[in-house]
């Protein structure tokens, strides 16, 4: 609970009537004695006391302050990331030359609302783009391409009252970070006080850009003029890895932070290794299959990064642990030798895991 001071009123009162709750003065035969009465009292007061002073310093700490403190102690070196809108194209439909206004409001089936920021015009094919932004923040405001939108403020003339979203959906919608992010964040910051362009260094600010970002890697001479490719990816291996839908965000703060060097911030492409598994006719049981899901995921969340191979041999040693699978086939493109190279660009991913 956290520390407050109460007036001294409350505090007066509040004593008094814990002594008249133990000790009853108009009862013929009192019921404790007054040293008890008095210690019984005091030693409440001392005990919310203690515990105030316990919440204080785990306060001092970085790996113990709670989340509200955390930040409010560590903000000024580490800034917080809160949750962001998704921002994207839709395309509106209508009569040719029909005004779009600014401030039009178009719901999701989910229930998202999104409004229009500029007016637009219908062109000549009967159809306008137009940006649109989230009301809310949060990961549940991003749509795929292809999602209908319905408009819910009031319908200008000559355009129709549904929406589709185009392009590349409405993205780069996330959660604000968790206590624990935020936490690595601060212990990451502490522990490399100083950053300058050394290796390690834009990926920890590309981390530090938005809450899309949870892991970042960095490639030197990338493309024609050898620039430092940043590549970035949300979410982890475990739950499902997501692209960052707004890399943009994340190369406009390190230009803020970074001294002057050539780089671009990219989004890896997931690549799949569908791993084709046959366990032994003994050991092949549901919760067998699913201990040897989790293990390729925590396999793949330590080695992963853009341009790994994997090879069969290297995932099937990751499931085998000889006491709970002590034997298993694994193939990869059809073959128990089969490898899957990823580039730069690609992101090795679990994908779908097919049994035998």
């Amino acid at each position: 609970m956290p520390f407050s001071r109460e007036p001294l009123a409350v505090l007066l009162d509040r004593a008094y009537s814990n002594y008249l709750s133990l000790f009853k003065p108009l009862d013929k035969t009192p019921r404790y004695n007054l040293l008890r009465v008095f210690a019984s009292a005091d030693a409440g007061m001392y005990h919310q006391l203690l515990g105030d002073l316990g919440f204080l310093a785990d306060q001092i700490f970085p790996d113990t302050a709670t989340g509200e403190y955390l930040r409010l102690h560590w903000s000024d070196r580490v800034p917080p990331l809160y949750a962001i809108s998704a921002a994207g194209t839709i395309e509106i439909s209508g009569v040719p030359n029909a005004a779009v206004p600014a401030g039009l409001v178009y719901a999701s089936a989910a229930g998202q609302r999104y409004f229009t920021g500029s007016a637009y015009r219908i062109g000549e094919d009967g159809t306008a783009a137009a940006r649109v932004k989230a009301e809310a923040s949060g990961a549940d405001t991003n749509l795929a391409s292809g999602e209908n939108l319905s408009l819910i403020s009031s319908i200008p003339p000559g355009i129709d009252s549904t929406a589709v979203t185009v392009g590349d959906g409405i993205t780069g919608g996330a959660d604000g970070e968790t206590d624990e992010a935020y936490l690595a964040r601060v212990l990451q910051a502490l522990r490399n006080a100083t950053r300058y362009g050394k290796p390690g260094d834009f990926a920890d600010w590309a981390v530090d850009a938005s809450p899309e970002v949870s892991k970042a890697w960095e490639f030197k001479n990338f493309g024609v003029f050898g620039a430092l490719l940043i590549q970035v990816a949300g979410g982890n291996q475990l739950d499902g890895i997501t692209p960052v839908g707004n890399p943009a965000l994340v190369s406009e703060y390190i230009s803020t932070v970074a001294p002057p060097v050539l780089f671009t911030v990219r989004t890896p492409e997931l690549l799949p290794l569908d791993p084709v598994i046959a366990l032994l006719p003994v050991e092949d049981f549901t919760a067998n299959r699913k201990i040897v899901e989790s293990r390729l995921r925590t396999y793949l969340q330590a080695t992963a990064i853009p341009g790994t191979q994997y090879t069969a041999g290297m995932l099937r040693e990751a499931i085998i642990d000889g006491v709970i699978i002590s034997g298993a086939t694994v193939k990869l493109n059809g073959s128990a030798t089969g490898k899957i190279t990823a580039t730069i660009l690609q992101l090795p991913v679990l994908g779908e895991l097919t049994w035998e």
